[in-house]
């Protein structure tokens, strides 16, 4: 499952935001990149925020708040707003350009989301 890559980014979300892209990057990477590697245990999220360039504390940090009541409270929100707007899938991203929301699903779509926005 991807309960502990999701709580993961959900604590560097509230507690090193500036850090986020490039965890996600790195989760990224290391699941589906030429390691295509696992990032399940505790281990593999220390590897990932180290790359990501986070420090020992706040590694410590994330990975401490990733039990949180807080944590878990934001992922369950940001889950029903997905279900909500129709997400059914990894990875399902929504881009807006003005008022215009686009729903695209898949990471072999980057192309659609090129279009969006005339790239």
């Amino acid at each position: 499952g991807s309960l502990s890559q999701q709580r993961f980014v959900t604590s560097v979300l509230q507690n090193c935001p500036e850090k986020v892209e490039a965890v996600c990057r790195e989760l990224w990477m290391k699941s589906w990149g030429p390691e295509d590697s696992t990032t399940h245990s505790v281990e593999d999220l220390q590897l990932v925020a180290h790359r990501a360039g986070l420090s020992a504390d706040e590694t410590k940090l994330c990975i401490e708040s990733m039990k949180s009541p807080a944590v878990k409270a934001q992922l369950k929100e940001v889950t029903e707003e997905a279900v909500d707007k129709g997400a059914f899938g990894s990875p399902t991203m929504f881009f807006s350009k003005g008022s215009h929301e686009e729903m695209v699903w898949g990471s072999d779509r980057f192309d659609m989301v090129a279009n969006i926005y005339g790239l």
